[in-house]
């Protein structure tokens, strides 16, 4: 070969191996832009606007508002809604407790003074899950279950600290709007951790639920009034002290 042809050569190779290097890292950067996409899903959207409340009255404790959402979970709402109503959950307790975890109560039987039976009560009856794609994160209410399907019943736990792999195991129904500090505290009680007087992890102190009031809805404020007549519970709702509004909550 002559040497202007292998210079042509040469030149063409090299034209080659450029275009080839380029196509593959193309590829590569759609691959990784790929990977990103799947590994980043975008944040939930809880549901707006405006929901029934309840409001947890606890014995020396204080009071958490918890906002409920039927679209997510209209029979749980329901259930909830109507336990609370009837006087279901007046004196049962905070049963459970694990720090940085949960929160759990709703058992009938944490009534009585035998803690060997707390966890194991309910109304008589389950109610079917309704499992949504709403996390499991600081703050959120679900129903606790046996683990088994359809096994939930009044039994509902508040998280404490993300949970994720619950998601889609336990059916979610609500969130703290205010008085987060409250579910901490109980969160940080003593338990006796390895059950040696009844279940593990229950408070050595009662932990008592005197009621759950059920609020309406909050109504829209007027045209032209001030915004602290609609944000701003009124005493007879909340108590003599507001409890902070959970900073996680919009």
């Amino acid at each position: 070969m002559r040497p202007a042809a292998r210079a042509r050569s040469r030149h063409a190779s090299g034209a080659l191996v450029l275009l080839l290097t380029l196509i593959m890292a193309s590829c590569g950067n759609d691959e990784t832009g790929g990977q990103v996409q799947a590994t980043s899903p975008p944040e939930f959207a809880w549901p707006t606007g405006p929901h029934p409340r309840a409001l947890f009255h606890i014995e020396n404790q204080g009071v958490i508002l918890l906002e409920l959402y039927p679209e997510l979970a209209p029979e749980t709402v329901d259930n909830f809604v109507e336990l609370a109503r009837s006087g279901f959950y007046d004196g049962t307790t905070f049963h459970r407790v694990l720090p940085g975890f949960m929160i759990q109560g709703g058992d009938p039987n944490s009534r009585d003074k035998d803690p060997g039976n707390d966890g194991d009560g309910g109304p008589g009856y389950t109610v079917p899950d309704e499992f949504s794609p709403a996390p499991h994160r600081r703050g959120t209410v679900s129903m606790a279950n046996t683990g088994s399907p359809n096994s939930g019943g009044s039994q509902f736990f508040i998280v404490q600290g993300d949970a994720r792999h619950l998601d889609g195991q336990h059916t979610v129904f609500g969130r703290v709007a205010a008085g987060i500090e409250v579910s901490d505290a109980i969160a940080a009680t003593e338990t006796d951790l390895h059950g040696r007087w009844g279940k593990p992890n229950r408070p050595l102190k009662d932990i008592v639920i005197e009621r759950i009031e059920i609020l309406a809805p909050p109504q829209p404020p007027a045209r032209n009034a001030p915004a602290e007549l609609y944000f701003a519970p009124s005493p007879s709702q909340i108590g003599p002290e507001l409890p902070q509004l959970f900073p996680g909550f919009a």
